[in-house]
C-alpha cells in the first residue's frame, strides 16, 4: 500500500489554531492595560478549539512518523526520535524562557499589571519549572510566569513525546488497543473522579486517585489518543475515512463545530474527547487536499504554519508590546470596536513578524540539524 508522503492541510490548519489562541490571549490580557473585553466567553472558547487542536495535531501527526518508521525500519530508533523533539521545540523555547527572566521580568516597562505582581514574590522558586523544562507543572505550585504562562502546553507537549515513543518501543503490537483503551477509559475515570471529589471525607486513597486523574486529564492523553487513532487510520488508509471526502460530510463536520461554539456546548466527563473528535475530522477532511472545501494547503496558509510554533512562543510579548503602545495613543477611546480592530491586527501581524523572525533567524539552523536525524 502506498503511504501518503505527508499530511496536507497540517500548516495551514496549526497556524489557524494558533491565531485563536493568539485572539484569546489578546481578549485575557488587554484587560490588564484598561481596554475592554468584548465576548470574551466566545474568544475563549476558540482558544480552548486552538489548544485542542494543537494537541490532537501532534497526536496524528507523531503516530503517523512513528508507524512509518516502524514499518520502514521494522524498529523506533528512539534516540533519534527524542533528539529530532529537543532539536524542533527546545532552543525556540529557552530563547523566549531568557529574554522573559533575564530582561522582561526586570523592566518596568514591560510590567504586566496583575500578573507581574502576583508571580514576583515567587520567582526564585518557580522560575526552576522554566529553565528545568517542566512548565506544564508551574501551575501545581505557584502562580504562573508572565509571557510564559502558555508553554505548560509545550510541557505536555513533551511528557507526550517520552511516553508515545516508549509505547512504540514496548507495546508496538498492541499500539491501537493502547490508543483505545485510552480513549474509552478516561472519560470513565473523570465520571468517577467527578463523584469521588465531593466524597474524598480525608480518604488518602480517593486523595490520590482525585490527584492522579487531574493529572490525566490535565494532560490530555485521551486528546492525543483520538489523535493517534485518526492518524493510524490515515496511515493504513482505512476505507471509512474516506467519508470526509464528501462535500456533505464536511459541510455538517462545519455546521457541527460553528455550533458548538455559538452555543457553548459543554458535554460532561466527554468534552476534551468531544472537541479533540471534531478537530481530528477537520485534519482528515484537510487531509484530502482535492476533496476538501477549503484549500488549508493554500501556499500562504503553509508558510504561516511553517512559522507558527515561533508565533506561539512570542505573541505574549507582541500583545504587551502592541496594549502599551495603542494605549499610549492620545483620545484613544478604549471601549471602541475600532481600537479593538486595531489591537487584533497589530497583535497578529507582530505576532507573525516576530514568528518569521524566530523561524528565519534562530529556529532554522537547530530544523538543519534535525533534519539530519531522520529515519524515514
Amino acid at each position: 500500500m502506498e503511504r501518503p508522503r505527508y499530511i496536507a492541510g497540517l500548516d495551514g490548519l496549526r497556524f489557524l489554531s494558533i491565531t485563536f489562541v493568539v485572539l484569546h490571549h489578546l481578549f485575557t490580557f488587554m484587560t490588564a492595560f484598561g481596554f475592554t473585553a468584548f465576548h470574551e466567553q466566545v474568544l475563549g472558547l476558540i482558544g480552548y478549539y486552538g489548544i485542542q487542536f494543537f494537541f490532537m495535531g501532534s497526536g496524528f501527526l507523531i503516530t503517523y512518523l512513528l508507524l512509518t518508521e516502524s514499518e520502514r525500519r521494522h524498529r523506533v530508533d528512539l534516540k533519534k526520535f527524542y533528539s529530532r523533539r529537543v532539536l524542533r521545540i527546545w532552543p525556540a523555547y529557552y530563547l523566549l524562557i531568557s529574554i522573559v527572566v533575564l530582561l522582561l521580568l526586570h523592566s518596568e516597562w514591560w510590567r504586566i499589571p496583575g500578573y507581574t505582581e502576583r508571580y514576583a514574590p515567587v520567582a526564585e522558586d518557580a522560575n526552576k519549572f522554566y529553565f528545568f523544562f517542566v512548565p506544564h507543572l508551574e501551575p501545581f505550585f505557584h502562580p504562573t510566569a508572565p509571557y510564559v504562562h502558555h508553554t505548560y502546553t509545550i510541557g505536555i507537549e513533551e511528557q507526550f513525546y517520552l511516553v508515545w515513543g516508549l509505547l512504540f518501543l514496548w507495546a508496538r503490537k498492541y499500539i491501537l488497543h493502547v490508543f483505545l483503551f485510552l480513549v474509552l477509559t478516561i472519560p470513565v475515570l473523570n465520571a468517577v473522579h467527578a463523584w469521588s471529589h465531593g466524597h474524598e471525607g480525608g480518604s488518602r486513597v480517593l486523595g490520590l486517585f482525585n490527584n492522579a486523574v487531574t493529572y490525566l486529564q490535565y494532560s490530555r492523553f485521551s486528546t492525543f489518543a483520538i489523535g493517534s487513532l485518526f492518524g493510524y487510520a490515515y496511515f493504513y488508509q482505512k476505507p471509512w475515512i474516506n467519508v470526509f471526502r464528501r462535500p456533505t460530510v464536511q459541510l455538517l463536520v462545519y455546521a457541527v463545530l460553528v455550533a458548538s461554539i455559538a452555543l457553548r456546548v459543554e458535554l460532561p466527563f466527554v468534552q476534551n474527547e468531544y472537541i479533540s473528535g471534531l478537530m481530528a475530522c477537520f485534519m482528515l477532511m484537510a487531509s484530502f487536499r482535492e476533496n476538501s472545501l477549503v484549500n488549508y494547503e493554500a501556499p500562504w496558509l503553509g508558510a504561516l504554519g511553517r512559522i507558527s510554533y515561533g508565533i506561539y512562543l512570542f505573541h505574549i510579548i507582541a500583545i504587551v508590546l502592541v496594549c502599551r503602545l495603542v494605549a499610549a495613543i492620545p483620545q484613544l477611546d478604549k471601549n471602541s470596536y475600532g481600537t479593538l480592530a486595531l489591537l487584533c491586527v497589530l497583535t497578529l501581524g507582530l505576532s507573525t513578524a516576530f514568528g518569521w523572525l524566530s523561524y528565519h533567524f534562530f529556529e532554522r539552523f537547530f530544523l538543519r540539524l534535525k533534519r539530519r536525524l531522520r529515519t524515514v
